[in-house]
């Protein structure tokens, strides 16, 4: 596998006695894999699955440093795009590599800069070493994860697609992923002091009842996903406090 910077790898064992699957349970799931891989053959370049272990990449992107005279956001999306990941940045492309709106939106809230440049890659290149450098904006840092760490295709009718494929994939385990999601997403350092940004309600309610972290719900499609919007909800919201609870412990 190649790994970017903002990228990260995920190992699950399906035989795991953690996960009390039956064999028939996981024969659904490997069909599932490879109905995901018809939907987008670049799955198995960040994917593999061998002998019960499932193995893929995902991504998260956090500065490297904080400066303290920023807001810190963090903006916790529902699960990552094959594309995106593959390409080692959110929000890559859309499926016809033109830009994604999502860029457009995050910049009239104030937390990048537009960048604009010759090929979509150029684009990545540039918004990654500034999210990592923390010079995206002026007056905030901001850090991006995912609920759910899993990759699926990004496109709304593809199979599988978007954090309601992860759920009937892992549905045999899913309490016990959103657990694990959860725990690694509390223990990002950036998180002390942030100002948490859920793009999913649902994801934003486990992710409250398992950790007690009440996230801010901002949409990216839809009523309410202007950028405007989410410049607003950022002023009246409260920074997170984080400390080790039962979830670290």
């Amino acid at each position: 596998m190649k790994f970017h910077t903002s990228n990260y790898t995920v190992e699950i064992d399906l035989q795991s006695a953690k996960f009390g699957l039956h064999q028939n349970q996981i024969a659904v799931f490997e069909k599932r894999l490879d109905e995901i891989a018809i939907q987008d053959a670049s799955f198995w370049d960040i994917c593999s699955y061998r002998h019960g272990v499932l193995r893929y990449e995902s991504e998260t992107l956090m500065p490297v440093k904080t400066i303290k005279k920023k807001r810190k956001v963090l903006l916790v999306l529902g699960n990552p795009a094959i594309l995106s990941v593959k390409n080692g940045m959110f929000f890559y492309s859309k499926s016809n590599g033109t830009r994604h709106g999502f860029w457009k939106k995050l910049a009239k809230a104030g937390l990048v800069k537009i960048v604009r440049k010759e090929t979509r890659q150029a684009e990545a290149v540039v918004r990654r070493k500034m999210i990592l450098e923390g010079a995206a904006s002026d007056t905030n840092l901001i850090g991006l994860t995912t609920f759910y760490s899993f990759p699926t295709p990004g496109a709304d009718n593809a199979n599988h697609s978007g954090a309601a494929g992860v759920e009937t994939l892992f549905e045999p385990f899913l309490k016990k992923m959103r657990q694990m999601e959860s725990q690694r997403i509390v223990s990002y350092p950036f998180i002390d002091g942030s100002i948490v940004v859920f793009t999913q309600k649902s994801s934003l309610r486990h992710f409250y009842n398992i950790t007690g972290i009440k996230p801010v719900y901002w949409p990216i499609r839809g009523r309410g996903s202007d950028g405007e919007v989410l410049g607003k909800l950022l002023t009246r919201a409260s920074p997170v406090t984080w400390h080790k609870n039962r979830l670290l412990q």
